[in-house]
């Protein structure tokens, strides 16, 4: 796998574990590719907003914490189980 610098890397990791499937998503494009292909809610608030915060920090100098964040906060309105050693 390559990481590209525009990828915008997490200082860590996140995995989510659904019924179904578990996800580890390391970088602000990970989970803007989860969100639009593994998602199990399309109209979500909170996944709306990460989709939102994510392509936004995409193509900005964002500190990338806020599109982990946000994406924590889908995942847990998503019903996924959120393993990461901080909380947000």
């Amino acid at each position: 796998m390559t990481i590209f610098a525009t990828d915008r890397l997490w200082d860590e990791v996140v995995v989510l574990e659904g019924d179904l499937q578990v996800l580890r998503v390391q970088s602000t494009r990970d989970a803007l590719l989860c969100l639009k292909n593994h998602w199990p809610i399309e109209d979500g608030p909170a996944g709306l907003m990460a989709r939102n915060v994510c392509e936004q920090g995409l193509a900005s100098d964002e500190d990338p914490g806020f599109a982990r964040r946000a994406f924590i906060e889908a995942a847990k309105e998503a019903g996924f189980r959120v393993n990461s050693w901080t909380a947000a």
